[in-house]
């Protein structure tokens, strides 16, 4: 398994702001800041616009942040740290079979997505207006996670537990996909809940790596 960064360091280090934090107006700034973004495109968003949402004057953001970009990094260090959270695993899980091994690992991520919401796909897409240092701070993060994903399908392979013609990089990138995906048309119904929906990819998944 690949060595995984510390969340908590990487928000610590990545996505605080500057100065004495302010735990909960922090969270507020985040948020308002995401759905400015959201609503208007990270480039047509302005300061005045996000300070507005959260109720103070333009001047008192600039206590937290020092550039509109400040922002979208934070926001989008927030989302990998949780999907980094998701690749832990202790001993015990780590010696399971692939099988095994990916099914809880669809049932950890369907249960992050809830908490990236919608601001997901904000910081997909706005990735790449990051600078060049803070982007690939942010894609050694991503790849951390692809590695572990390719490794368990690898795995799967090597044990004959998935098809032995399955592309692993393809599988990897098609179930990030998959997964990621469901923000941008899901609504949890009394028909189906985000439960539902994880033990449904879960079956999914697994039955199409397969051997034929």
């Amino acid at each position: 398994m690949v060595a995984q960064q510390d969340p908590e360091r990487a928000v610590a280090t990545a996505s605080a702001p500057k100065g004495t934090l302010n735990a909960a107006r922090w969270s507020e700034i985040l948020d308002a800041a995401a759905a400015v973004f959201t609503e208007k495109g990270y480039g047509a968003a302005r300061i005045e616009d996000i300070a507005a949402r959260v109720g103070i004057l333009k001047g008192s953001l600039y206590y937290y942040i020092e550039s509109k970009e400040d922002l979208l990094y934070a926001l989008t260090v927030d989302g990998h740290t949780k999907g980094l959270a998701t690749i832990a695993e202790d001993d015990e899980a780590r010696a399971a079979d692939a099988p095994s091994r990916l099914g809880s690992f669809i049932m950890r991520w369907m249960a992050m997505v809830p908490t990236t919401g919608e601001y997901a796909q904000m910081t997909e897409r706005d990735v790449r207006l990051l600078s060049d240092e803070r982007r690939a701070t942010v894609m050694e993060m991503r790849n951390q996670m692809h590695r572990y994903l390719r490794g368990i399908i690898e795995q799967g392979i090597a044990a004959g537990h998935f098809d032995p013609a399955t592309d692993p990089g393809v599988a990897t990138n098609s179930l990030f996909e998959l997964l990621n995906s469901t923000v941008r048309w899901f609504r949890p119904t009394g028909r189906l809940s985000n439960d539902d929906l994880a033990a449904f990819y879960k079956t999914f998944v697994l039955r199409g790596l397969r051997p034929a």
